[in-house]
């Protein structure tokens, strides 16, 4: 089993150096798009989506972009940009999957980023659902939130309710703006890639590939301006709100990095950025909130081991403080030997955090936009928990305290750690970044 994952290394790091060079010019050069005309207000967009979306039967017309024309179709595809080759797509499902010959369920070929009832309690949240296109939903969830209170926000003043009450329009700009920034933090600020999905798949069939009538039909998109990214996202955002945009947004993400520099990233370990149940790795979330698919949690470098040997490599974490933050906990994990979260995701420049808690994700947020550089912000705060689940039906606001501590009843050592055993998981999560925090769920019986 070793000896093949070594195998499986070397013909990755074989096929990212042949993409590195340029020898694979449609995986290291996509068709460039540079848009020359006007801005495109994005209530045109909407229109034209609303009119996509009226139509059952579907139908096609083709909206040019400069230099490029984008021919979309009844179902959805893509008939220009550069066609995806096979040796990009054995190198992307490889990256993203840990293998060529397998692909995607029907779970994450079902998922696209869908907004909730404008008229329910979550018109700002993304649906969702118990599977592995979670933590990818939950993600972008967090960009939503930022910028929706970006934008309603006044100085260091509290946000108000309303920057939870989004109108259609507010809320997709807030999708298109989360799309574009993680995408263009992923290719360091300099360029990034755009993977819509084709008619016919781009390349015959091939011994070292099984389709899956996504991967083989990728027309792909460059990107050197963030406002041509901004505006071409505008036009096409209909192509991830259908199925398979999570899969779409996924690839664009990957390819957004470069096969080369995720490898890289990942130092020794098996390039792979889907766990084997599917589910999102320690890695994507990373590349997703930080833009770099590194597996630690930790602040900076390391570069001695816990005896204070010097390491083969160093130990890559998080370099500078992320936008949104992440918390973790988990009931199977021991006191001494928790999983733990460097400063830069756990105080981000934004109150908002991507959450998993025991292996569910979800989004904890506060309207309160100083909480994190005004000390006194955090004596008593709340804090919303979202999911995007079905079976959720009623927000969940959580008021933390933090001035006095969370009072223990028993008096006795083994007595204090039953009752630390009953404490809900999300409170756990709480404390490891308000340690001994008091949690009041408002009336409501604690669910995670």
């Amino acid at each position: 089993m070793a000896e093949t994952s070594k195998i499986d290394m070397e013909q990755m790091r074989r096929l990212a150096s042949i993409m590195e060079k340029g020898t694979i010019k449609s995986a290291s050069m996509p068709q460039s798009v540079e848009l020359k005309d006007k801005d495109i207000p994005l209530v045109t967009t909407i229109q034209e989506v609303a009119v996509y979306d009226a139509n059952k039967e579907g139908y096609g017309h083709a909206n040019t972009v400069s230099n490029v024309t984008v021919t979309t179709t009844r179902n959805n595809t893509v008939e220009d940009g550069t066609p995806i080759t096979i040796e990009t797509a054995i190198a992307l499902r490889k990256v993203v999957y840990g293998s060529s010959i397998h692909s995607f369920g029907s779970s994450w070929k079902s998922m696209g980023f869908v907004f909730q009832d404008i008229s329910g309690p979550f018109s700002y949240g993304l649906k969702s659902e118990r599977n592995g296109s979670r933590g990818l939903l939950m993600a972008v969830q967090g960009h939503i939130i930022r910028n929706l209170l970006h934008r309603h926000s006044q100085g260091d003043k509290p946000q108000k309710l309303s920057s939870l009450k989004p109108t259609n329009f507010e809320r997709r700009r807030a999708l298109i703006e989360s799309l574009c920034q993680m995408l263009w933090r992923a290719g360091e600020n300099n360029g990034c890639q755009v993977c819509l999905h084709g008619n016919q798949p781009c390349f015959p069939n091939n011994n070292m590939y099984r389709d899956d009538n996504i991967t083989e039909r990728l027309h792909l998109f460059a990107f050197k301006k963030y406002q041509d990214l901004e505006m071409f996202m505008k036009r096409y955002i209909h192509f991830f709100e259908a199925p398979t945009g999570c899969i779409l947004y996924l690839y664009s993400m990957a390819l957004s990095r470069t096969v080369p520099k995720i490898i890289e990233d990942l130092e020794d370990a098996i390039p792979q950025l889907l766990t084997d149940n599917e589910d999102v790795s320690g890695a994507l979330v990373n590349l997703l909130l930080t833009g770099r698919a590194t597996r630690h949690l930790h602040n900076g470098k390391i570069d001695y081991s816990e005896d204070g040997e010097a390491l083969n490599q160093p130990m890559v974490g998080i370099l500078e403080r992320s936008e949104i933050g992440f918390l973790y906990w988990h009931k199977d994990e021991a006191n001494d030997n928790r999983t733990q979260v460097g400063s830069m995701l756990k105080t981000p420049r934004c109150p908002v955090w991507i959450t998993k808690v025991n292996g569910q994700f979800g989004c904890l947020f506060s309207l309160t936009l100083d909480l994190l550089t005004d000390w006194r912000s955090e004596h008593k705060f709340n804090v919303y928990y979202y999911t995007g689940l079905p079976i959720h039906t009623s927000e969940l606001v959580l008021l933390v305290d933090t001035r006095f501590g969370r009072k223990l009843q028993s008096k006795t050592t083994i007595g204090r750690k039953e009752e630390e055993k009953k404490i809900p998981a999300l409170d756990q999560l709480i404390m490891t970044k308000w340690y001994g925090a008091e949690v009041d769920w408002n009336g409501v019986a604690p669910s995670y």
